[in-house]
């Protein structure tokens, strides 16, 4: 029987995340965000009776990032762990706390990734549909 290659995930990355805002879209979803994760709270477990309510200019935003034609597209199982971080196929980094929520989260095997590069949000996939947005991790060499 073969070993499992994914580590064991730590205390901080099966920590639930904060939310703090909450944005209105004009397609009638509701997303919530920590600041580097924003979601569609139907998908999660979270209330979001306390947290900031972001202006309509943010809901254009982020519905101008679900809707853009980004050039890489892939499936969860192709992130590659590498040290504190998973690496998209396209050499991106990604933090483990939030591809850790996503996958304990959504189910695995309709979870995908559309992205263009380090310095713009990656856009998160459920069956096709956008469901999020993640921030990646810069490259240092920036």
């Amino acid at each position: 029987m073969g070993q499992d290659s994914s580590p064991s995930p730590t205390p901080a990355q099966n920590r639930p995340l904060t939310w703090k805002r909450v944005v209105h879209l004009h397609d009638g979803r509701t997303f919530i965000s920590d600041g580097a994760v924003a979601l569609d709270a139907a998908l999660t477990k979270a209330t979001s009776s306390e947290n900031q309510v972001l202006p309509e200019a943010s809901a254009k935003i982020i519905e101008g990032y679900l809707t853009a034609e980004l050039p890489d597209e892939f499936a969860s199982y192709q992130l590659t762990r590498r040290g504190e971080t998973y690496v998209a196929p396209s050499g991106v980094r990604l933090n483990p706390i939030y591809i850790d929520y996503l996958r304990r989260t959504l189910p695995e095997s309709r979870l995908r990734f559309r992205m263009k590069s380090d310095l713009e949000p990656v856009v998160v996939l459920l069956d096709g549909k956008a469901v999020g947005l993640l921030m990646p991790i810069k490259s240092a060499s920036r």
